[in-house]
């Protein structure tokens, strides 16, 4: 009995030295809680670690892009100063302003959830139309390399010992590329989108399925943004020791059928009809793109006696370079195509960016109001309105990318500049290129109380929500004046001054004052003639590209006249046919190169047509056409003295100095949906 009672006391003691199905349970779910909270911790510190990497390398990517920017704008060979009538600078600085701003993403693609809720899903999008390009010196030793086709330089070289040139055998190696140096270069920074290559050359339509989904119906829907945006930079080097002594020019060669260095032939006056399907390969508009894709030289189209463009295609010096028909992707529009109708002398517009049409984005609809646009850049009506034309105000033409120029094809699989594709970018994904100028006037201002109380909000013409603070400032001022002894409300207690700006930002399609509902400078109604006025004092400043601002001026008046003088605004009646704001030192070239450049539309072959500078073929003074008067010493409309600004056939787009530019670059990490942006500016 008593061994029988210890062996069971021993074995109760054993029995409890194990765990029951139970404790193992617990045991094991606090294990996979363990090791769930540990994988989460990993997840937690991998993610942290590649957000860390993405936002590393969009830094040091973007550091190396505004590093650059920056020291070559540091060498730029001119000054941010338009010519006025003097001699001009050797080189030039330009900065073209597309339709699109920092604001139109989040303008154009508001919208408002299941909840109510306003969502900005594209607002990541910045200003990506725009374009800057000028010439730079290099420092030091540290000169510009580029290439070029191989027979250039050997042709030159026979030139200068007095020998005929030979292709080699075989004739292929004779424009095998070969590497050149140069102290100064033509350099231009322009940002481009991915194309659906079936559309090219005829259309421009770039790539966008990137299947967002409309809040409305849940359908997926094209955002009228490119899915994808690369950053490219140009660098041309300035050699005109290349030209043929004999010719002026480059040396022309043929390889099989493919013609180097020779453009495209210019179209004819019967040939260039606005209705014609050969405008979509005529060699007004991209005729040069081929031989941009063969070499890198800055370089022309010879012109001839009665100055239109030639296919010989010449090396620029620094001179010619601040005349813009001879600058990169610069082109002459013809009369026919620009205007609809041509003329015994056939003139063509002033030298005007090769250009693509608007982006998509700026034909959105206004949410919930069907067949109304948000800032109308295609619309008609009413016929006043201040629009984006269809045409050259988009991106370049992808012609003048390397490696996208589907107008030359040595074969249906080779296209011309293939073989270096990517050699001019800088990033893959940008999302955005803005330029802006310093404005010593504009008005910068602070909110009133908005619908979701926000207020005391400080904005600038780039903000989306400036238009409402114009309103609030207009209401400011129309506002009876309080009694005595408070003092009455003045401009300045609403706004304050100098900022940096769109060019021409009171009108830009895809501005911040034309978002959200259709309305323009014209299209108010009349008993808000009275808050027109007020406008004025806000918008007119000297980069706003407006001259004057109230309720009766319809909008073709309402713009500087330097616009109209420079060509970069042409009309018709009240449709704006051409329209390409840019900031440009200019020359005064073309008051004494014997050509008549004033005012074709409106005076002479088409009067009361419209209003805008075209280059014309006429050389001799006839009837009302005096040619270059305002450099022929003479007082020839009676005003303020001979050869005064009156008289002269053309101006800067902008006539004030800049005082400052400033470069925003905004790029996007794809993976980890990062974005990081960086400024540069740029003082004279």
């Amino acid at each position: 009995m008593s061994w029988y009672s210890h062996s069971s006391r021993v074995g109760q003691n054993r029995m409890q030295l194990a765990f029951t199905l139970v404790e193992m349970l617990v045991a094991m779910a606090v294990t996979l809680l363990m090791m769930a909270a540990l994988a989460r911790a990993f997840a937690f510190v991998g993610q942290r670690v590649r957000e860390s990497r993405g936002d590393t390398e969009l830094a040091n990517n973007l550091r190396d892009i505004s590093t650059r920017l920056s020291e070559e704008l540091g060498r730029c060979t001119v000054d941010m100063k338009p010519n006025q009538g003097e001699v001009d600078q050797l080189g030039y600085f330009l900065y073209y302003e597309g339709p699109t701003t920092d604001a139109t993403s989040s303008l154009f693609r508001a919208a408002n959830d299941s909840s109510g809720n306003l969502v900005l899903n594209d607002s990541r999008y910045g200003d990506f139309d725009d374009y800057l390009a000028f010439t730079a010196v290099a420092p030091g030793d540290r000169w510009f390399t580029g290439k070029v086709p191989r027979y250039i330089l050997d042709m030159k070289t026979a030139e200068l010992a007095g020998a005929t040139y030979t292709l080699p055998n075989p004739a292929s190696t004779a424009f095998e590329p070969v590497v050149i140096r140069s102290k100064y270069a033509e350099i231009i920074y322009f940002a481009s989108p991915e194309y659906a290559t079936s559309t090219l050359p005829g259309s421009t339509s770039y790539i966008d399925v990137d299947g967002d989904v409309d809040l409305g119906s849940g359908s997926a829907i094209e955002n009228g943004l490119p899915d994808r945006l690369r950053l490219h930079r140009r660098v041309l080097l300035i050699r005109p020791d290349l030209n043929l002594a004999s010719t002026g020019a480059l040396p022309v060669q043929v390889n099989g059928t493919v013609e180097f260095m020779h453009a495209d032939a210019w179209p004819t006056a019967t040939t260039a009809t606005a209705t014609s399907s050969a405008n979509l390969s005529l060699g007004w508009l991209y005729g040069m793109a081929a031989v941009h894709q063969q070499c890198d030289l800055s370089v022309r189209r010879v012109l001839n006696a009665s100055g239109l463009p030639t296919q010989l295609v010449a090396a620029n010096t620094l001179a010619d370079l601040s005349k813009p028909h001879n600058r990169f992707a610069h082109v002459r529009v013809p009369n026919n195509v620009l205007i609809g109708s041509g003329t015994a002398s056939f003139p063509t517009s002033m030298p005007v960016l090769a250009l693509s049409g608007p982006s998509s984005i700026l034909n959105s609809l206004t949410t919930g109001t069907s067949g109304v646009r948000i800032a109308p850049p295609l619309s008609t009506s009413p016929p006043t309105a201040v629009v984006t034309p269809t045409s050259l105000s988009g991106f370049i033409r992808p012609e003048f990318v390397l490696g996208t120029d589907y107008s030359h094809l040595d074969s249906s699989t080779d296209l011309w500049g293939l073989e270096r594709i990517g050699e001019d970018i800088l990033t893959n994904n940008a999302l955005g290129l803005d330029v802006q100028v310093y404005d010593p006037n504009v008005a910068i201002l602070k909110t009133a109380s908005f619908t979701d109380s926000i207020t005391d909000l400080v904005v600038q013409p780039s903000d989306a929500c400036y238009r409402e603070a114009l309103i609030s400032a207009i209401a400011t001022l129309a506002a009876p004046p309080p009694p005595p002894p408070a003092m009455p409300v003045t401009i300045d207690d609403v706004r304050e001054q100098g900022g940096f700006v769109d060019l021409a930002y009171p009108v830009l399609a895809g501005g911040s004052i034309r978002g959200w509902q259709a309305r323009r400078l014209d299209r108010r109604a009349t008993a808000d003639s009275a808050a027109i006025n007020n406008l004025g004092s806000f918008l007119v400043t000297p980069f706003s590209g407006l001259s004057q601002y109230d309720a009766t001026t319809v909008a073709s008046n309402s713009y500087q006249q330097s616009l109209f003088q420079s060509g970069r605004l042409v009309t018709i009646g009240n449709t704006i046919r051409l329209f390409q704001p840019a900031f440009d030192t200019y020359t005064s070239f073309y008051e004494r190169d014997g050509f008549y450049q004033r005012d074709y539309l409106g005076t002479g072959v088409a009067p009361g047509l419209g209003r805008g500078t075209l280059w014309t073929t006429t050389t001799t003074s006839t009837g009302t056409t005096i040619v270059d008067e305002g450099t022929d010493g003479l007082d020839n409309d009676g005003d303020y003295g001979a050869d005064d600004l009156g008289e002269k056939e053309t101006l800067a787009p902008f006539s004030n100095e800049a005082g400052a530019i400033r470069v925003t670059i905004r790029v996007e990490n794809p993976k980890t949906r990062q974005l990081r942006q960086m400024s540069v500016i740029h003082r004279d």
